[in-house]
């Protein structure tokens, strides 16, 4: 048999595929079993592998994992160039009955216009593994701990759900953390244990020095380095930030209003707000002046002028909203 799954989530990937093991393998081990990862390994290795026999069972399972080459936009590999796609299409065709191939994509969708794609197509037992409904969250998030006995406050599935990003693997990560501390999970501990979304912490940063709350801004950056969240990033998303600023500026010069800026953009409203309040500290000419100041700190970061956190830390303290 032949399984394609796909989905965004990696996590609902290795569940249905845990679900495929255990109903297609009486007993798993290194010789029922075997795993490869798509961008590491040439699928002619893999069809090979299909070929073999089974060793101490009727049958076996070959699993491909992250099948780049079976994404809508194919990502470039090293080893592309290697690649024999020819034997993996004549193999789909006439599959050995002793093996179970599984094909594994991290992607809402797959190529089904390439020719290994509409072979899948017509003759895989595909799984589409979609999203967690934002509306559900809140209570997959309360079945979850139910299920490990920990009773959980609203407030705290909120914010848990909030720091997640609709990611399920992010989730369980943070959630098992949680499950560590204590048997009664509140907002506070949510706040203390699980570090917000990087962007989200990239917004309060640019917003306070905006606003010209440089303890704030220091305090928002110290925290971040708890996390180990690494300055050249946060360089990057500032920019891109500022750059947003910039765009709602032209945007405001043009005569556009704070709705159809929004739209254009497809941003939330609050941001376009911010943004057009800033005009007041802040015209083309500053603006582009923090741009070229954050482009040279990560110049000097990457080129080892500077150290990167120390770096940071001076370019906040000589911000001048």
């Amino acid at each position: 048999m032949i399984y394609l799954l796909f989905g965004q989530q990696e996590l609902m990937i290795k569940s249905r595929l845990q679900k495929l093991i255990k109903e297609n393998l009486p007993i798993v081990d290194e010789f029922s079993l075997v795993k490869f990862n798509g961008r590491e390994t040439l699928v002619q290795e893999v069809v090979n592998e299909c070929q073999l026999m089974p060793l101490g069972s009727d049958k076996k399972m070959v699993v491909l994992e992250d099948c780049y080459f079976l994404q809508p936009s194919k990502a470039k590999e090293k080893i592309e160039k290697d690649q024999n796609y020819d034997v993996l299409e004549n193999y789909l065709k006439r599959p050995n009955e002793s093996s179970d191939l599984v094909l594994t994509v991290t992607n809402k969708a797959f190529n089904t216009k390439s020719s290994i794609g509409k072979i899948l197509k017509q003759g895989a037992n595909i799984y589409e593994l979609t999203d967690i409904d934002k509306f559900a969250w809140p209570e997959y998030v309360r079945r979850y701990f139910a299920k490990h006995n920990v009773t959980i406050d609203n407030k705290a599935v909120d914010e848990l759900v909030k720091r997640s990003q609709n990611d399920a693997g992010r989730f369980v990560s943070e959630a098992q953390k949680l499950l560590l501390a204590q048997n009664h999970i509140t907002y506070d501990l949510v706040v203390a244990l699980v570090s917000r979304p990087l962007e989200e912490d990239a917004f309060a940063l640019s917003n306070a020095l905006m606003k010209g709350r440089m303890e704030e801004a220091i305090s928002i950056f110290r925290d971040l380095k708890t996390f180990s969240e690494e300055p050249v990033m946060l360089i990057s998303l500032l920019a891109r930030h500022f750059r947003l600023y910039l765009k709602v500026l032209y945007l405001s010069k043009q005569g556009l209003s704070l709705s159809e800026i929004t739209k254009q953009l497809g941003i939330h409203e609050y941001r376009v707000k911010l943004a057009l309040e800033s005009q007041r500290h802040f015209n083309e000419a500053r603006l582009l002046n923090i741009l070229d100041q954050l482009y040279m700190l990560d110049f000097q970061i990457k080129s080892g002028q500077v150290d990167r956190f120390y770096g940071f830390e001076l370019f906040l303290l000589n911000f001048k909203p």
